[in-house]
């Protein structure tokens, strides 16, 4: 299993949530197996999501969907979000 971490900023969090949530079904079409949410407990703008891949391949293919980056232009992302793949060892 893979784990996709995206780190980034939005504009109002319950905002962002409530796109995100809407979007939960296709992001499990799309290979999402589990989907973490955090965010700063000083700075809620501050969002962290986790999702667990397969493989790595199939965690680039969400990253570099262009529906999904829509969605994130949607829901207010405000710039692209910091992106890193971890695997459990």
């Amino acid at each position: 299993m893979v784990h996709l971490f995206l780190r980034g900023n939005v504009k109002d969090f319950n905002a962002w949530y409530k796109v995100f949530t809407e979007f939960m079904p296709k992001l499990k079409q799309m290979g999402a197996t589990t989907t973490s949410v955090y965010r700063e407990i000083n700075n809620h703008r501050d969002v962290t999501v986790i999702h667990e891949f397969a493989s790595k391949e199939d965690a680039i293919k969400y990253v570099n969907n262009p529906e999904v980056q829509e969605v994130r232009n949607q829901a207010g992302v405000l710039a692209p979000p910091q992106v890193w793949y971890t695997e459990i060892q």
